[in-house]
């Protein structure tokens, strides 16, 4: 099924940055779909999110939720680095109380990492680690509450940017005119610092997801393109319907899924 996606992302790059901001729509643009967290015990860890982050259970399984329009999915995975420093080195949660938020973290196991700084220009934050390793950026943005971004990590900041573009669309936009980043439908930003960077799949955040709706369409563009294609297709049924999906090789050992659900499907 085909989205008129274009109309309600410009719609969200003025929401989350103001009207001064320059939007640039490049090819056609995807929904942001899904994230996969690697940890030890799967139910557990959806749990802790929904309990301290927020989000609700989905597609009947106890290994996953979703928050907003992207779902957070646990997988089965034992001795994983943490996410700092990896391609995917951090997400980013906006909440309306931080200091609150930063206070239930600690308590229920997770690591204060950096406390909270006031930014001019941007917003107040602080970053945390999960139980598991999982890098997680807390700020206050009462423009854009909930999942705010994904951090990716890149030696080549501005080839990265512009793979992204290329592979899922998207509205490069400046986040508040002050960060390089790229909106997509769902309201997440992608951010990228430079830096050196290790595979996805050797650390916490294993990988990431966007929504493709047409798969065959999808692979053939890819194929086209020359991206590797490093799993799939495979298919995959829930409670509440059936994907389908694929993986592909992304910059920096980023891993990355394409995946076309049930139009019955959130």
């Amino acid at each position: 099924m085909r989205i008129p996606l274009l109309p309600a992302l410009l719609a969200a790059v003025f929401l989350s940055t103001g009207p001064a901001a320059a939007a640039t729509p490049q090819s056609e643009t995807l929904l942001y779909d899904h994230i996969h967290l690697a940890v030890p015990n799967p139910p557990e860890a959806a749990q802790w999110y929904m309990d301290h982050i927020g989000g609700e259970p989905v597609d009947g399984r106890p290994d996953r939720m979703l928050l907003g329009t992207t779902r957070f999915i646990f997988q089965q995975a034992d001795d994983r680095r943490p996410s700092t420093g990896s391609v995917f080195d951090h997400l980013g949660f906006s909440v309306a109380d931080l200091d609150a938020v930063l206070s239930d973290l600690e308590s229920a196991g997770a690591t204060i990492t950096s406390p909270r700084r006031d930014v001019d220009g941007l917003f107040p934050l602080a970053f945390v680690e999960d139980p598991w390793g999982v890098r997680l950026e807390i700020l206050e943005d009462p423009q854009h509450l909930g999942f705010h971004h994904i951090h990716l990590r890149s030696p080549e900041p501005e080839a990265t940017r512009q793979w992204y573009l290329d592979q899922f669309g998207g509205v490069r936009t400046p986040l508040r005119g002050r960060l390089d980043g790229i909106l997509y439908p769902g309201n997440v930003w992608v951010l990228v610092t430079e830096g050196d960077a290790f595979p996805s799949t050797e650390g916490a955040i294993d990988h990431l997801g966007w929504r493709a709706p047409e798969m065959n369409t999808k692979l053939e563009e890819y194929d086209g393109k020359g991206v590797e294609i490093t799993r799939g297709p495979m298919d995959l049924t829930f409670v509440n319907g059936t994907i389908e999906f694929f993986f592909i090789a992304g910059p920096d050992g980023a891993n990355i899924e394409l995946v076309e659900r049930a139009p019955n499907m959130r």
